[in-house]
């Protein structure tokens, strides 16, 4: 068996989006992520190779658990949209759960680094692109999209202090006016 099936990778994750969250970009090293894993900087090199790959490792994993999250709640439709709004009512059921708290503070912190955010604004290009907002559907789907991610933006920087009733109510009315 090879060092890298010896070292949980999952696991040094966890400990890169800990660090971020308790040590902020500028805190993240190979180092660190070796000590606080128990391991040699070596091990963590040979899974990673520098901090840029820590950064991208986590990104990756974040993304492929969102990407499972869209997939179960768009897989009874199969409309155009179908992606979009299941985004957007991922952002509705998961905004105050403690993983989401999470996610969102550590996607926060990394878009210090210029390659995650030409990366997430490519995202909501593309994303923004695939609405034909010449259709009545599209426009209010291209609202909820954005207003959704507002909704984001203002709880994840806690711009707003919204009970979980108040942010059920208006994504309730989100869903209700505009999908």
């Amino acid at each position: 068996m090879n060092t890298k099936n010896k070292i949980d990778k999952n696991h040094l994750i966890n400990i890169i989006e800990d660090i971020l969250l308790s040590d902020g970009l500028s805190g993240l090293s190979i180092r660190k992520v070796a000590a606080k894993a128990n391991i040699s900087i070596g091990g963590v090199q040979y899974i990673f190779g520098n901090k840029e790959d820590m950064i991208k490792a986590v990104l990756e994993k974040n993304e492929e658990d969102y990407n499972k999250q869209i997939k179960i709640l768009s897989k009874d439709d199969s409309s155009k949209y179908s992606q979009l709004k299941a985004h957007i009512e991922y952002i509705s059921n998961y905004n105050n759960t403690e993983e989401f708290d999470k996610i969102s503070k550590v996607i926060t912190t990394l878009l210090q680094e210029k390659f995650v955010l030409e990366n997430l604004q490519d995202w909501y290009c593309s994303s923004l692109k695939s609405i034909d907002t010449n259709t009545e559907e599209g426009k209010k789907l291209r609202l909820a999209f954005l207003f959704s991610e507002a909704m984001f933006t203002l709880m994840t920087l806690k711009y707003i202090n919204l009970s979980d009733k108040e942010q059920k109510e208006v994504f309730e009315d989100l869903k209700t006016f505009l999908l």
